[in-house]
């Protein structure tokens, strides 16, 4: 009975630890607005074009939230969440970057970055894959850890096209 009882209250105070409160998420979403409007204006003061400043403050933003819910005392499987939800972001911000190329080009040149993207695309879903598959048979390490890292990789991949895609924007908005 007595170790039902502790079994019970450890499975209590595990599925309750440190999970983020509606309100501890709106504060830190509050702090990242905060410091993204500080570093807009130190943006626009330094004359950093248009493109650039949206760009970075984007990327900030999902960046600055997800450090701060990773420093915030939290179990792994909200680690594992902050991540997802960065990658989200980041999914959104692809789409972005994405439709804002494709209005810089030509009827051709919307048909082969539509592709590219498609290929992309592709290329994104088989590197999960394989990443799963790659952590899966990996006998090293806990499961919760080999889940954080998955997702890091995840991110990392959308991230990554992100990047490319708004320099894509950058050097097209040059030429034109």
């Amino acid at each position: 009975m007595k170790s039902t009882l502790v079994a019970l209250l450890v499975c209590i105070s595990y599925s309750t630890f440190a999970q983020l409160s509606d309100a501890d998420l709106n504060r830190l979403k509050y702090k990242t607005d905060s410091a993204a409007s500080l570093l807009h204006a130190k943006l626009i003061d330094k004359k950093e074009t248009v493109l650039r400043t949206t760009f970075i403050v984007d990327t900030f933003k999902i960046e600055k939230l997800l450090q701060l819910k990773l420093t915030a005392d939290t179990s792994q499987a909200e680690l594992v969440t902050a991540i997802v939800d960065s990658e989200i972001e980041y999914d959104i911000l692809m789409n972005k970057y994405y439709k804002a190329l494709l209005g810089l080009h030509d009827d051709e040149g919307k048909k082969l970055l539509t592709a590219a993207q498609k290929k992309w695309l592709k290329y994104r879903d088989e590197e999960i894959v394989m990443t799963e598959k790659f952590y899966n048979e990996q006998h090293i390490g806990d499961a919760k850890t080999k889940e954080i890292a998955k997702a890091r990789e995840h991110l990392e991949l959308t991230k990554a096209r992100v990047i490319e895609l708004f320099k894509h924007i950058e050097e097209n908005s040059k030429n034109k």
